[in-house]
């Protein structure tokens, strides 16, 4: 373990190789799963063998570097090459001792020297060979665009992987860095009602806010152009456009036409709100990007404007939150951790293992929280949650979390405008129990005492309700016999939508404004922080 204090994945890879091929040293926490369609790629459309051997390169070099388990490169081109080959049945390539043999309807006509090593560098020529020789043989193959054969290329290489890693093409790698980032835009996002392109929602505070813009408005024009018959991807890039330029759009809203003129500036998706219920300050974190800690701390401010200097007790809604940014988890968690570890990573690169320490100094309030998770939350949100459960600043109400418990990194593949998602840690709550599966367990499970939260509440106070049984369990979770997994995996499942009137954000209300037993409820669920698994000791 490497020593305790604040590690930053911004800084950049001290890989020689990994700088030549341009990998990106930004550490993500991603849900990896994705709904809807895929995004057309945007990407390059002609196949170029010289591209397609760095491109196959960079991926191969990064998932041996960096990779959370050994995977030979050699298994990773023949998949890829199986990826390209389900696009034309009839096209086939099969490794036979030292060659790799490129077939039609079973009858070869290229046949090539696998490389005697597992250098990503051989494999990755000898892939972009063979797929260019089955282009020459095969007109589906010729007539399949660049990013095409890249997608199920590297899909298939991925499929090799955990399901957290993944590829994106040059449309999903644009829309994650925007995601992560943010973009320069006008700050809407935008759907699809009836066949019209229409405002999905507009972010607060941003160009398309202050110019009055309104969910529900439908374009019409934008820049003089008509919008009509138009999809969203044409219509978002109408919208794109340089930093400081403008844009003039037309909307229509209940029949009526809207014009307005919108300054591009740089946009960050909100993804923090605050309301007042009852006294206590309630903060749903709907994600965590570049700007989450920071509003977080802004949103605090303005609850302490509101509710007084020393808050009665805070609310924080994590439920249905995918993730985001590893670093801005770990700020919202120092925002209310004043000393000890927030989280720790442990992958097979020497840099992918590191403890995250609270900055002393940092907390911004010692008012009690409760902390409302479900089962749609993850990665980042499961960071926070554990942190401020094990350090007991928190009561965890809710469902059990997705359990997703691991760190990916993005590499960057230039020359064909793409990213992969690689896992490359395994995170451990403070008090040592892995993430991964099992998630953060909650110190109430309501879904066990139906809507009502008085059921709940008086189950604790009679002693029915006995949180620590269960919370010891996850210690050794990694331990348990299948059998054992199963059953606590069934345990506690359940999606609650963010919601500031439902049975979690009722009890809460209720512990927090009843102190007696909000310390009642948080002392039983205590897991001593000292008793940690043996293989991180």
């Amino acid at each position: 373990m490497s020593q305790p204090g604040r590690f930053s994945p911004f800084k950049p890879f001290p890989s020689v190789a990994l700088r030549r091929l341009g990998i990106a040293g930004l550490a993500l926490l991603l849900l990896g799963s994705c709904t809807g369609s895929r995004p057309q790629s945007g990407g390059p459309t002609s196949f170029a063998m010289d591209t397609g051997a760095e491109a196959f390169s960079i991926g191969y070099e990064g998932i041996a570097d960096l990779y959370v388990e050994p995977v030979p490169t050699q298994s990773l081109a023949l998949a890829a090459l199986d990826g390209v080959a389900a696009l034309d049945p009839a096209i086939d390539f099969v490794r036979r001792g030292d060659s790799l043999i490129v077939t039609e309807t079973g009858t070869p006509f290229a046949k090539f020297t696998v490389p005697a090593d597992d250098s990503p560098t051989h494999w990755a020529r000898l892939t972009a060979a063979a797929i260019e020789a089955a282009r020459k043989r095969s007109a589906v193959l010729a007539d399949t665009a660049a990013d095409r054969l890249y997608e199920v290329a590297f899909d298939a290489i991925t499929g090799k992987l955990d399901r957290f890693s993944r590829y994106h093409n040059a449309a999903e790698t644009r829309a994650g860095r925007a995601a992560r980032k943010g973009y320069t835009g006008i700050g809407v996002t935008i759907g699809e009602t009836d066949g019209s392109v229409v405002v999905a929602s507009v972010f607060h505070g941003s160009p398309a806010h202050s110019a009055g813009l309104k969910a529900g408005d439908r374009f019409v024009s934008v820049d003089g152009t008509p919008v009509a018959g138009k999809d969203m991807e044409t219509t978002a890039n109408l919208l794109r456009g340089a930093i400081g330029t403008t844009v003039a759009i037309r909307v229509a809203r209940g029949g009526e036409a809207k014009d307005v003129t919108i300054l591009r500036q740089r946009v960050i998706e909100d993804t923090v709100r605050f309301v007042p219920i009852d006294g206590i300050a309630y903060f749903n974190v709907s994600g965590f990007n570049s700007d989450t800690a920071n509003a977080l701390s802004q949103a605090l401010i303005e609850a302490k404007a509101t509710l007084g200097e020393e808050l009665p007790g805070i609310i924080l809604d994590l439920r249905q939150n995918r993730g985001g940014t590893l670093d801005e988890a770990v700020e919202v968690a120092d925002l209310f951790v004043d000393n000890g570890i927030i989280l720790e990573t442990q992958g097979r690169h020497s840099m992918s293992r590191h403890r995250y320490d609270a900055q002393y100094g940092n907390t911004t309030t010692l008012a009690p929280i409760a902390v409302l998770i479900d089962s749609g939350s993850a990665s980042a949100a499961e960071v926070v949650a554990a942190a401020l459960q094990d350090s007991g600043r928190a009561l965890v109400i809710g469902a059990r979390s997705y359990g997703k418990g691991t760190v990916q990194r993005v590499i960057d593949i230039p020359p064909i405008a793409s990213e992969l998602i690689l896992t490359w840690a395994r995170m451990h709550a403070p008090s040592g129990y892995p993430l991964a599966d099992f998630g953060v367990f909650p110190s109430i499970c309501t879904p066990d005492y139906g809507d009502d939260p008085e059921v709940s509440a008086a189950a604790l106070e009679s002693g029915e309700l006995r949180l620590s049984e269960t919370m010891q369990k996850r210690l050794y979770v990694t331990r348990m016999d299948e059998s054992e997994r199963q059953k606590l995996l069934a345990w506690c499942h359940a999606d609650h939508p963010p919601s500031t009137t439902d049975t979690d954000t009722r009890l809460a209300l209720r512990l927090l404004s009843d102190r007696k037993l909000f310390q009642l409820a948080f002392h039983a669920s205590r897991v001593a922080l000292g008793e940690r698994p043996k293989d991180l000791n």
